[in-house]
């Protein structure tokens, strides 16, 4: 089975919940009552489970499909790592993986000059061929570019782009069928691409966006929208200067400027503890447009993993503010469907996104290292007509004795149910809990606050949790 099957069925035997049992305590339910999660949810992140791709730039191809070009995060790496990875789908909800579509060592090495890690990239279409434009991490932040006839790759011949340094190349095509090249940390530059893509022409614009004025920090993105030329980058402008949780933007009648300050699109602040960063970009698919961003996970500033939420246009062009969801752009959640606990978009205190890996078995993420007073929000459910009256959610490992608060809205929302785990003894490896909860409708933030039973445990991790549902009973 190749790699970008395998993960196809990970997401699908993950997605329809058929996960295999061991024991259970005594507040046993049968997970043939359970419904699965619905194979037609455009839910974040966007990625399968142990799969985190970071720093998104997403492009609908001439196929016709949607393919996410991005950093590949993995443990072990501070940033990034030696390979990249393609995801892709025909329908937004379905994501396949295509491993090493290029890389700097092992499996997909393509460049004969360095062995670097890979930074942040971006691909498009141009003459019936596929640029990869990427970055090489340390050593002056050369930038390269590959070709491949598809856009899964392998992307080959890597070569160094003359005259360029910095990170985070993003490329555009204007109407005119002129490329540019943009790229920069704390000052933007840009500047026009040779007809055969591969190398810079004319002069280099040094500060299209700086720090003092437009609050840049890195991750450059240009799309054009009715005449208007949109700079999307992560920026400062919210969280001081240690943070770039913002994606901002700013907007031009040229490509090469001179650009204005106009915002921010997303934030990702309060996404897990230890954040640094936002990179991604604006696209257009099938007429809508979309942000694509990332958010971290496993309490660190890498392993993070893509997003994408809908975004629309005020008259003059501006871009409102929206809000970073669980739900991203397929709707509000049914509570019937069973859903996946590590897609809480927003968490509090220590719990932290993590993944499991059994050896020769499907990797699983889950919420784990939950403390006593921690929270976690998944945003947003629709209840209306649903008529649901019992919460039953999953831990596995050794949980202490704990609460789980089922509030609306806020943690200090109204309260629907409290669920109350006991302790795990044994070789149990996971539980299913079940509560009864108060009749709820219409759309609302669910947030699930957690609280430990025996004050002795309050400073210790109390569970994992892996998935809750909703039921009518």
């Amino acid at each position: 089975m190749s790699y970008k099957n395998h993960l196809f069925l990970v997401g699908s035997l993950l997605m329809g919940g058929l996960l295999t049992c061991c024991q259970f305590d005594a507040k046993q339910v049968s997970d043939d009552n359970i419904i699965p999660v619905s194979t037609n949810r455009m839910l974040n992140p966007i990625a399968p489970p142990g799969v985190y791709i970071a720093d998104p730039e997403v492009r609908q191809m001439p196929d016709g499909r949607v393919y996410v070009y991005g950093s590949r995060d993995e443990p072990g790496n501070a940033w990034c790592s030696r390979s990249y990875n393609v995801l892709s789908s025909s329908d937004l909800v379905n994501w396949s993986v295509e491993q090493f579509s290029f890389a700097t060592e092992g499996p997909g090495k393509q460049v004969d000059y360095t062995d670097r890690i890979l930074y942040a990239p971006d691909c498009i279409h141009h003459g019936g061929k596929y640029y990869l434009y990427y970055c090489l991490a340390g050593g002056g932040d050369d930038e390269g570019v590959a070709v491949s006839s598809s856009p899964y790759g392998p992307f080959k011949d890597g070569k160094v782009i003359e005259g360029i340094k910095g990170i985070d190349p993003s490329v555009f095509i204007d109407d005119d069928g002129q490329a540019y090249l943009f790229w920069g940390q704390g000052y933007a530059k840009g500047a026009k691409l040779s007809k055969d893509m591969l190398s810079i022409e004319g002069a280099v614009h040094d500060s299209l966006l700086t720090y003092e004025t437009h609050f840049f920090n890195e991750g450059s993105s240009v799309r054009k929208r009715n005449g208007i030329y949109y700079f999307v980058y992560g920026s400062h402008s919210q969280h001081g200067e240690s943070n770039c949780a913002t994606l901002d933007y700013a907007t031009s009648t040229s490509p090469l400027g001179p650009y204005t300050y106009r915002g921010v699109i997303v934030d990702n602040w309060g996404s897990g503890r230890n954040l640094v960063n936002n990179h991604g970009c604006i696209t257009e698919i099938n007429g809508r447009w979309y942000i694509a961003y990332h958010r971290p996970t496993h309490a660190s500033a890498t392993m993070r993993k893509a997003c994408l939420e809908p975004i629309s246009f005020n008259p003059d062009g501006t871009i409102p503010k929206v809000e970073m969801t669980t739900q991203g752009i397929g709707g509000p959640i049914s509570p019937l469907y069973r859903m996946d606990a590590a897609r809480a978009c927003l968490m509090s205190g220590n719990v932290m996104v993590s993944v499991r890996r059994p050896e020769n078995d499907i990797p699983v993420e889950y919420l784990a290292a939950v403390r006593d007073g921690d929270h976690a929000y998944w945003k947003y459910y629709d209840f209306t007509g649903s008529d649901v009256n019992h919460f039953i959610c999953k831990t596995w490992g050794k949980n202490k004795a704990a609460k789980i608060e089922i509030h609306l809205d806020s943690p200090e929302g109204e309260l629907i149910g409290t669920s109350e785990l006991a302790p795990m003894q044994g070789e149990t490896a996971y539980a299913i809990h079940e509560t009864k909860i108060k009749p709820v409708t219409g759309k609302h933030a669910l947030v699930l606050v957690f609280k430990a039973v025996d004050p002795n445990t309050k400073d210790v991790d109390l569970m994992n949790l892996e998935w809750f549902v909703f039921e009518k009973k």
